[in-house]
């Protein structure tokens, strides 16, 4: 293990981030204003980051205690910690308050959940309904005891306009920070666990639960957000049958097979007797890669406990039959690599897909192949892994991708595993596709290899990635050629055999737009539910669950639950003024005029200054601003004339308003019109 990170170190260096460097210079500064014991951590924390290393803050992972009475008493002690802890505290280094400000600054927000009668447990959505991405997270009451489940991210669309991504809005969520109980996280993808540096903070650093690879992703993230040494966080093991005691619940994992280690679904109890099977991504396979097939005996034991709700992924229900096991995927890329003679072969798959990792490795060994990481998610993924024992890794099979290292090896020996994205433009393989890669320039006989799947209404991206690598003469296969990819959820057979199992008595569809959730509705209609026991939500209604099991309640008051965006190092409304202004900008551009007049007399002085952006063609630029310029003069003459003592604000908004209808009815355009008083 030793060699394999040491090899891989001065990649993780040369690609950190400059915000990384920041944040190290800042804390640096802050070292010696601190208590010795203060500055230990810190200093500690600087060394991780500029090393790199994932072995790190192991202390900050506790194992699950499953005694009922002591869990308890951990639970609350450490909830009291965390709350002594000044988590919100601003750096003295004003050049870092605005990051600090974002990370937990949530809108203020009049809303009250309504009261719970006694012995009834609430379940309700905070986002995960008509996506075309996943926005994972849902909230449990019972009294005055909550607990969260999962934390998206949505990564930014084309028409978000140049944000970073969004979170979910948890605004209405901060005044019950000293109710929430825990934080349960079902996997490792970042559209389940990413938003928690930001989440997290706003509702007092709550205890969190999850498996073992996905807690060590997240502690990568927190760390990263300078909030770990602030964290709890209880290791589970979804292997066992062993529950664990959160105040008012009964939690208990259990394994199911997805594209990610330690993947699990949720058994919830409260005191009332409610009992919710909670799932996300999920599959059937027999012959998983590095995973335990799911165990279906323990499913099937679960529906003896009389399941009051049941809640099952809807991706892929409009799909017949069953998805495709790792087994076939195995076997596709081995015929790939062993008749491959000719260029390198490039696969670009996700950094969570560890399963897909451990397939090549084996498949290099086999066939004594190279394989060279290329991106940081990549390399610092397969480190973790690897740490952990989910990755078994021989000695030079696994390279840092160099042209220093890959100078003496033939390129049909080499395979180069790289990430890519299907949102960032500067992505490993988009970098290579535009020849824009430190390291690499795919050449003629490369063959690039996409395994991994299309998110829906996101292909014209991925086309564009693939038309640029065949206009650099790399040949490209995708599983449309080649069975080198298979879906992490199931298809509408295995939908019907957990259901089977589960046997609930109300069963809720979740994930995706209401097409695909109906479809999922219908399967279970099939299996034999009634259509009355089945839920359709809306991201912020609410349930409430009779202690008895067989009544349930929606509630008419909805949460009000607004899209949050991440932009630059501010949080913000998705509906801002700003995202307004940008579509308007984006769609007709900018015109800005300049007044300069007397401040007595009002009288324009000199020539008016019009700068324009995207509004006029060259050929028509003198014509068109002469247009503006009389019109502008006219508008402001007259106005001043009939009101003299006209406030400026009011006077701008006038000009704005005739220039607005004088542009669409002379050329059927509508900039963003900025006109400026000037008085001198």
């Amino acid at each position: 293990m030793k060699d394999f990170l040491d090899e891989l170190d001065k990649e993780l260096s040369n690609e950190i981030d400059s915000d990384y460097l920041e944040e190290i210079d800042y804390v640096k500064n802050e070292v010696d204003s601190l208590k010795d014991v203060e500055k230990q951590i810190v200093k500690k924390e600087i060394v991780v980051i500029k090393n790199n290393k994932n072995t790190v803050l192991s202390n900050n992972i506790q194992k699950a205690n499953i005694n009922t009475s002591t869990s308890n008493n951990i639970t609350k002690s450490n909830t009291s910690s965390v709350k002594s802890n000044n988590f919100n505290k601003k750096p003295k280094n004003n050049d870092n308050e605005i990051r600090w400000k974002f990370i937990s600054k949530f809108p203020e927000t009049k809303f009250y959940l309504p009261l719970l009668r006694q012995w009834y447990t609430r379940y309700m959505p905070i986002w995960w309904n008509n996506e075309t991405w996943a926005k994972n997270m849902w909230m449990v009451q019972y009294n005055e005891d909550i607990i969260l489940i999962d934390c998206w991210v949505q990564f930014a669309d084309p028409d978000m306009l140049w944000v970073n991504y969004s979170i979910p809005d948890v605004s209405f969520l901060t005044k019950y920070k000293k109710q929430i109980k825990g934080f349960l996280i079902t996997h490792a993808h970042l559209d389940h666990i990413w938003s928690l540096k930001h989440v997290m903070p706003a509702l007092w650093m709550p205890v969190l639960y999850a498996t073992r690879f996905t807690l060590w992703l997240i502690k990568k993230s927190l760390e990263e957000a300078w909030l770990l040494s602030q964290a709890t966080l209880i290791e589970v093991d979804s292997h066992t049958w062993d529950k664990i005691k959160i105040w008012k619940f009964s939690v208990e994992f259990f394994n199911v097979n997805h594209s990610v280690p330690d993947c699990a679904w949720i058994y919830l109890e409260s005191e009332g007797g409610t009992k919710i099977v909670h799932t996300w991504d999920f599959k059937i396979d027999h012959t998983p890669a590095i995973d335990k097939p799911a165990d279906l005996n323990r499913i099937e034991e679960i529906w003896k406990r009389w399941i009051s709700l049941f809640l099952s992924d809807s991706t892929w229900s409009t799909r017949k039959g069953f998805s495709m096991s790792e087994k076939n995927v195995w076997e596709e890329l081995e015929k790939i690599v062993s008749r491959h003679t000719k260029g390198r072969l490039i696969i670009a798959t996700f950094s969570s897909w560890i399963s897909r990792i451990q397939q090549l490795v084996d498949i290099c060994e086999k066939y004594d192949k190279t394989i060279f990481l290329s991106g940081r998610s990549m390399v610092e993924n397969v480190a973790i892994a690897k740490e952990l024992g989910y990755l078994n890794i021989k000695q030079g099979i696994v390279k840092k991708m160099s042209p220093k290292n890959t100078e003496w090896i033939p390129p049909h020996k080499q395979i180069i595993i790289t990430t890519w994205s299907q949102w960032e433009e500067f992505s490993a393989l988009s970098r290579m596709a535009e020849w824009k890669h430190t390291s690499v320039e795919i050449i003629r006989w490369d063959t690039v290899i996409f395994s991994s799947s299309i998110v829906p209404w996101n292909e014209k991206s991925v086309i564009w990635i693939i038309n640029r690598l065949i206009k650099l003469w790399a040949n490209v296969i995708t599983k449309d050629d080649w069975e080198v990819h298979t879906w992490g959820h199931a298809f509408q057979e295995e939908q019907k055999i957990f259901l089977k199992l589960v046997k609930p008595k109300y069963f809720m569809p979740i994930f995706w737009d209401l097409y695909f959730r109906t479809v999922h509705k219908n399967t279970a209609i099939d299996t034999g539910f009634k259509d009355e026991n089945i839920l359709m939500l809306d991201n912020g209604n609410m349930v409430d669950f009779a202690p008895n099991n067989w009544n349930v309640f929606k509630s008419r008051i909805k949460a009000p639950i607004q899209e949050l965006v991440i932009d630059g190092y501010g949080m913000w409304l998705a509906n801002s003024h700003v995202i307004q202004a940008r579509e308007k900008m984006m769609n007709s551009w900018v015109l800005v005029i300049t007044f300069k007049v007397d401040k007595k007399t009002k009288t324009i002085l000199w020539h008016m200054k019009l700068e324009s952006r995207g509004l006029v063609y060259l050929d028509e630029v003198r014509y068109i601003h002469r247009l503006i310029i009389k019109k502008a003069r006219d508008v402001y003459e007259n106005t001043v004339k009939d009101i003299p003592d006209i406030e400026e604000k009011d006077l701008l908004k006038i000009i704005r308003t005739d220039l607005e209808k004088f542009l669409l009815h002379k050329l059927d355009r509508e900039p963003m019109i900025i006109p400026m008083v000037i008085e001198v």
